[in-house]
C-alpha cells in the first residue's frame, strides 16, 4: 500500500514488484488506474485537483487490501493513491489485483473502488478557471 507525491511511483514499477511475488496458482493480474479528467462534471475545463489525506487513509488503504486478499481467489491486492496537485491526464489511483482466475480479480478491481471512494479519508479539491469546489460537491 501506499500513498505517494506525484511521480514516486508509476503503473509498470508496481506491476513488476507485484509479479515477482506471486504464487503458481495466479492466472490473472487486474489493474485500475485513476486519471485526472480534462473536462468537469459541469462542462468546465480543469487546471488541476489537489488532494489531501488524513493521518489513518494508509491504514484505511491496507485494511481494504487485508479483506479482499481473504477472498477466496484473490492473492494480492496493492492500492497507491497520489496525494498532491493533480493536472489533466495524471494518475490519481493505482490499484492491482492477483487472482486465481480473472472473474475474481474484475469483480474485486470494481468493489475496492467502491470501498475506497467511501472509507478511506481521501479529499480532492476541482479548480476550474472559475471556481474552487470540493470533492463532496463534485460527481464522483
Amino acid at each position: 500500500m501506499g500513498i505517494h507525491r506525484k511521480g514516486e511511483v508509476t503503473l509498470p514499477d508496481l506491476l513488476e514488484r507485484m509479479k515477482t511475488s506471486l504464487g503458481k496458482d495466479v492466472g490473472a493480474i487486474g489493474c485500475f488506474v485513476g486519471v485526472i479528467r480534462e473536462v468537469s462534471t459541469d462542462g468546465e475545463l480543469v487546471k488541476y485537483l489537489h488532494y489531501e489525506k488524513a493521518e489513518d487513509a494508509m491504514e484505511q488503504l491496507e485494511e481494504i487490501a487485508l479483506d479482499f486478499e481473504r477472498i477466496p481467489g484473490i492473492r494480492r491486492v496493492m492500492i497507491h493513491h497520489v496525494v498532491d496537485d493533480l493536472s489533466p491526464g495524471d494518475d490519481a489511483i493505482y490499484v492491482l489485483v492477483a487472482g486465481v482466475r480473472r472473474a475474481e480479480v474484475f469483480k474485486a478491481l470494481a468493489e475496492i473502488m467502491d470501498r475506497v471512494k467511501k472509507e478511506v479519508f481521501i479529499w480532492k479539491e476541482e479548480v476550474t478557471e472559475d471556481k474552487r469546489r470540493w470533492g463532496h460537491e463534485i460527481d464522483r
